[in-house]
């Protein structure tokens, strides 16, 4: 009788596949690093006016070589609108990506749980009723911080709500759905009641645009998100179990509910501040998280640093869509993101669909 002799695998095989998957996954991050670097620098040199590129470019690396008009042009008009698609782009990504793991549901985004109504909403104050909560800013503030104010509120009452009630994804999702349609109906009475100058420009601000940015909104979103980021970093083990496991994560000895509201928190603190500086801005916080685990997979080490960086050059590349488009013409950014981001949507859930078939 012969003896069929399995050879042992070697030890350092899982070793070697190890190395060789974080190698693959680093050379993504890197790939698109570079992707969005481009992206950004084009952004910037092909912004509004006739400034030839060549011109432009010696004002981004060596701004001291170039006429003051060059660099107002370049630094003090340009490079904060480009800043700012990158700080929106990482922004909603995250908080597009957290938000699909506080409510486990790969289709929600930040403005599942009612920020765009909600900020919508207090920008409506300021526009047609020239209403603030914070009144002692000054006027250029005003609409920011009174969107950025509504939004936060209402996020963090639905998550210290559900909190009492258990904090299960149900509840979450049903009082987002409730506060939607509140602050919906309440901003198409400031819209009937609006005037037409008022009605152009709360409807012009819900298309949402890049083009009012400055280097105080800059400073703010990059604090943000420099204050979050490294928590999330650290957390990512943590959020990794979460998506794998749901609920059962808490046999790992992870507090299910306390990480959640962390998550609904940091989510909403960046949604918010996005939304109240540039706007409604959808479809970036959906399609970059699915992007960035279709490359690296649900490792948050990676797909967090994957997701930002998809988020940014999807966001780039819309800035530069929006003035490219149509000569002499910027559209609103949201416009241009729900174009690009639409195809993908019906991708995913035909592919969701067939799957189950």
């Amino acid at each position: 009788m012969t003896e069929s002799v399995i050879s042992p695998q070697p030890k350092c095989c899982g070793a070697v596949v190890y190395k060789n998957d974080i190698r693959r996954k680093l050379l993504w991050v890197i790939s698109f690093t570079l992707l969005a670097v481009i992206a950004a620098i084009t952004d910037v040199l092909c912004g509004s006016g006739t400034l030839p590129w060549k011109v432009a470019l010696n004002g981004i690396f060596h701004p001291e070589q170039v006429s003051t008009m060059v660099r107002v042009v370049i630094w003090d008009l340009r490079m904060p609108v480009t800043l700012t698609a990158v700080l929106a782009g990482i922004g909603l990504s995250l908080a597009g990506s957290l938000m699909q793991t506080v409510l486990d549901n790969p289709l929600a985004e930040p403005f599942t749980l009612g920020i765009s109504a909600a900020a919508g909403f207090g920008a409506a104050l300021v526009i047609v009723f020239q209403t603030a909560l914070v009144s002692w800013l000054p006027v250029d503030y005003l609409l920011t911080a009174n969107a950025f104010i509504f939004s936060l509120v209402t996020v963090l009452f639905i998550g210290i709500f559900a909190a009492r009630c258990g904090l299960s994804v149900e509840i979450i999702v049903m009082l987002g759905i409730a506060v939607h349609f509140i602050f919906s109906a309440l901003l198409g009475l400031a819209q009937y009641l609006a005037d037409v100058n008022q009605l152009q420009s709360l409807v012009f601000w819900m298309m949402g645009s890049l083009q009012k940015s400055n280097w105080t909104q800059v400073g703010i979103n990059a604090a943000i998100i420099a204050v979050i980021l490294p928590i999330l970093l650290l957390l990512s083990w943590q959020i990794s179990a979460l998506r794998g496991f749901g609920e059962q994560a808490q046999v790992l000895g992870i507090p299910v509910a306390k990480l959640r509201m962390l998550l609904l928190v940091f989510s909403a603190l960046m949604a918010s501040a996005i939304t109240a500086t540039i706007g409604v801005v959808g479809f970036i916080g959906l399609v970059a998280p699915h992007v960035a685990r279709m490359l690296v997979g649900e490792d948050q080490r990676f797909t967090q640093i994957m997701t930002m960086v998809v988020g940014a050059l999807l966001m780039t590349v819309a800035s530069i869509v929006s003035k490219m488009l149509i000569p002499g013409v910027i559209l609103p950014i949201g416009m241009v993101t729900s174009l690009l981001g639409v195809p993908f949507f019906l991708w995913l859930i035909l592919g969701r669909r067939v799957r189950r078939n």
